[in-house]
């Protein structure tokens, strides 16, 4: 029995197999790879999104500097379903790039105003690309960025742009100086309270250094085409600013650079290169000129000269700050015109000294009691632009009104092209008064008379001619028949067919009809005097009515 029970005992004890050291090391195994696997894990972060276009869980990477730094673990809408909650599994030892100013984007293929962008991502597909953060605390939460951020690196001063005139430009619309790309528009607003557009513009450095106070800053729309004055002009900027434009700087010409300026300064940004150029003079009067002329052709900007030379800028055509009750009081309606005289851009001509507003005035005031008078003159006879001209004129009108209506106006007189009109039109009222009817019945009736004595002088040379023919005429001496023979030749030239008669007789015809053709021209000339200068507009070819 006790063999037995011992042979019990040793079956009841457990033996040790080698071949379960197989599954102990693969669960070592195991647990190892899951704690490496975990230990190289970076934290879940998460974005917020509109919405997650192209973007797939599982699939699409996180990436900096186009290094994989994080993987899209889950997607999934927010809570009142207005967003998309993006998480992103983010790569060991990425901890410090999540900083608040961190900046995640999502890379696609984009069509704009800055190029072609993202084609690589045909293929691959969409990826959300970052850059790191630098400053602030870690977080974990962030805004997914509807566009790609412009770049931030060696940004230099930021300025504050404000337009009231002129089409609007977008985020991202480039800055130049001197045609050089110096920086970039970084935001655009409205300012309800002037109306106006604003923009922040940043100038990179080193080029912050080319902007003081005295700069000016304008639009540079690509293309541009101007008719004035001057004539046509087609302009093409750089082939970035043809599409969506751009902003240019610079100093106005014969300026000295300001002092520098500091960050969010404010600066107007005019519409063009040359309206910039005509708001640098500080110095400037108003002056409201009356004139008793046409108007047309004349157009804000257009220049005011004084022989010649530029010294002001027209502001209104016509100018509505005059009331209408003290033009229509007038015997003689006048087209009310505003313009500013500005004294400064004589500075350059003068020789003693800067030319300011009180010697202007009393330079002026002199030269207006000398007849200096304003008139319109036709600055380009291609488009019939016109430009206000002073200088003396002679027998210059009076000054009727030195203020109108609380504004200095300018003494005026009518334009040399109105002086031509009057004097073409004195010239064929005094044509139109001429006896022509009773004149070309006098010339008729003389040209009737005329003919019968050719009539006359033929039978009396008939008559001779018989005579000399006659026997008994024979017989007369000698000398009195070469008398008569030389009658009988002079008489033959004065008849309708002979050398002084056909003649005579051609050039009466001639002027008959000749003062018959004049008619007309006289009476279209009486009627529209401009005939002389303008040609008359052609008239079209007479189209008949369709057959019913």
């Amino acid at each position: 029995m006790s063999e037995q029970n011992s042979q019990v005992e040793n079956l009841r004890k457990v033996r040790f197999n080698s071949i379960w050291l197989v599954p102990l090391i693969a669960l070592m195994v195991a647990g190892w790879m899951l704690y490496q696997n975990w230990s190289s894990q970076g934290p879940i972060i998460t974005l917020v999104a509109a919405n997650a276009d192209g973007l797939e869980m599982g699939k699409t990477k996180l990436k900096s500097r186009n290094v994989d730094v994080g993987r899209v673990i889950d997607i999934r809408l927010s809570d009142d379903y207005e967003n998309a909650i993006i998480k992103i599994r983010m790569n060991q030892g990425t901890q410090q790039m999540l900083r608040s100013d961190a900046k995640f984007w999502v890379v696609k293929p984009r069509v704009g105003k800055e190029g072609v962008s993202g084609l690589g991502t045909l293929l691959s597909g969409a990826y959300i690309d970052m850059t790191p953060g630098v400053k602030g605390r870690l977080q974990t939460d962030f805004t997914l960025l509807n566009q790609p951020p412009l770049s931030t690196e060696n940004e230099g001063v930021r300025l504050v742009l404000s337009s009231t005139e002129g089409s609007k430009l977008d985020v991202g619309a480039l800055v130049h100086f001197r045609g050089y790309e110096v920086g970039y528009v970084e935001k655009v607003g409205f300012d309800t309270d002037r109306g106006a557009i604003t923009y922040r513009v940043v100038i990179r450095s080193p080029y912050d250094a080319l902007v003081n106070s005295d700069v000016q800053f304008w639009m540079t729309p690509g293309l541009s085409f101007k008719s004035s004055a001057s004539g046509f002009e087609v302009r093409l900027d750089s082939l970035e600013t043809l599409i969506s434009g751009g902003i240019s700087f610079g100093l106005p010409q014969g300026r000295t650079a300001g002092k520098p300026v500091e960050d969010m300064t404010s600066f107007r940004l005019y519409s063009s290169k040359e309206s910039a150029t005509n708001n640098m003079y500080n110095e400037f009067i108003n002056y409201v000129f009356l004139f008793d002329s046409n108007v047309s052709g004349l157009t804000p900007g257009a220049a005011v000269e004084f022989r010649g030379v530029r010294i002001g800028t027209v502001l209104d055509v016509p100018f509505s700050g005059i009331p209408m009750d003290s033009l229509t009081s007038l015997d003689t309606p006048l087209i009310p015109v505003r313009a500013r005289i500005e004294p400064q851009r004589l500075n350059s001509l003068n020789t003693t000294g800067a030319m300011s507003l009180s010697k202007w005035n009393a330079f002026i005031d002199d030269r207006i009691n000398n007849g200096v008078r304003a008139t319109l003159k036709i600055g380009n006879y291609l488009n019939a632009a016109k430009v206000i001209n002073i200088d003396f004129v002679n027998n210059p009108p009076p000054v009727r009104w030195k203020e109108f209506s609380g504004y200095k106006v300018f003494p005026t007189a009518p334009d040399a092209f109105a002086n031509i009109e009057s004097k073409v039109g004195g010239i064929l009222d005094n044509l139109s008064q001429l006896p022509l009817n009773s004149t070309f019945e006098q010339l008729n009736r003389t040209m009737n008379e005329a003919n019968e004595t050719l009539h006359q002088l033929q039978a009396v040379s008939k008559s001779v001619a018989q005579l000399l023919n006659n026997a008994d005429t024979q017989q007369i001496p000698t000398e009195l028949i070469a008398t008569i023979n030389e009658l009988n030749v002079t008489l033959e030239t004065y008849q309708a067919n002979g050398q002084i008669g056909r003649p005579l007789r051609e050039n009466m015809v001639s002027l008959g009809r000749a003062l018959n053709e004049l008619q007309p021209l006289l009476r279209q000339l009486r009627e529209n005097p401009n005939t002389l200068i303008f040609d008359t507009k052609p008239r079209g070819d007479v189209q008949p009515k369709a057959a019913r």
